[in-house]
């Protein structure tokens, strides 16, 4: 494709590269590079900023997987293990009849202990990703970060 911009309105257009569209081309558009466009198309600080919360998030919901079980760690999720683990404490008891995972799977007699330990690492976990996105936002802020496809949340 080749692309043409508009200075007056800051528009881009498109069109074929092999010529076939030159007749609709407007008077007065300028060609720009590949790289001219990009730039273009990069989004702005306040859109990265805006966009962060949400990959943090998409990063918190994957959760942890402890001893080949996962448990999710968005809000709905911490809030129920929360529930599980308060409810388990009164009862007195140590060991869930059923368990039902992140992923929808069932295990027999899942002892507490397995899920404080997931809501604990769950909750470290979001203090590490907290922690990155801080690091982002100041990468955002001094303009070194101008993409957020490629981000490393959590070291291996």
């Amino acid at each position: 494709m080749k692309h043409y911009i508009d200075t007056e309105t800051s528009e881009v257009y498109a069109y074929e590269s092999d010529g076939s569209q030159d007749d609709f081309i407007k008077e007065g558009l300028i060609p720009i590079s590949d790289e001219d466009l990009a730039i273009l198309r990069a989004p702005t600080p306040d859109e990265l900023l805006a966009q962060l919360p949400l990959a943090r998030k998409a990063q918190e919901k994957r959760g942890v997987t402890l001893k080949g079980i996962r448990y999710a760690g968005n809000p709905s999720d911490r809030q129920a293990l929360q529930e599980a683990i308060s409810f388990m404490g009164a009862a007195g008891l140590t060991e869930f009849p059923k368990w039902k995972d992140s992923d929808n799977e069932f295990h027999a007699d899942h002892p507490l202990v397995d899920v404080l330990e997931a809501y604990r690492a769950i909750g470290l976990q979001r203090v590490q990703l907290i922690q990155k996105e801080s690091e982002y936002v100041s990468q955002i802020l001094a303009g070194t970060l101008t993409d957020l496809s490629n981000l490393t949340w959590l070291s291996s």
